[in-house]
Parts: structure tokens; sequence; C-alpha cells
């Protein structure tokens, strides 16, 4: 019989206006419910022999933009993570 579904929470870093955490962690819908600064990465794709830029359409379910045109790929940092390693 397959595990139930367990929905893990992701928690990002809190920072100041000008991007320093401030060593706190907390679930991202506290960060987004409560406007905290914290960081995200995006990754363009661009395909150079053509010249386009690949975008994606968000999921209708998305909290944020849903169902809107958006950067090929991006997310947010979860806590301790560096932009790189979120970017791989």
């Amino acid at each position: 019989m397959a595990e139930p579904y367990v929905e893990q929470v992701e928690y990002l870093d809190v920072l100041t206006k000008i991007g320093k955490k401030i060593g706190v962690s907390k679930p991202r819908g506290d960060v987004h419910r409560d406007g905290d600064y914290h960081k995200a990465v995006h990754v363009w794709n661009f395909a150079e022999r053509t010249q386009e830029l690949l975008l994606q359409k968000r999921a209708d379910c998305k909290d944020s933009w849903p169902g809107l045109w958006d950067i090929s790929s991006a997310g947010h940092i979860s806590a301790g993570d560096s932009s790189l390693i979120t970017a791989q």
C-alpha cells in the first residue's frame, strides 16, 4: 500500500530591507502573509541560436500571479541554502 502524502513546510530565511539575514526562518506562507523580505532565484532560459527567451505559464493554482506568463524557472531559496544551490 502506498504511503500517504505528507506536505512538507518550506522554511525561508527572513531578511532586512538590504538583504541581510536576521537569524530567523519562517514558513513560506507566514513570510508571504507578513510581507517579510526573503530571497528567490530566477533562471532565465535563452535560446542563443534563435534569440528566443523561453517563458512558462504559471499554474492556475499558484498563490501569486496564477495563470500569468513568467520567466522560465524560479523559486524561493530555502532557509540555509545559497542562490547557486537553488538554481542548480
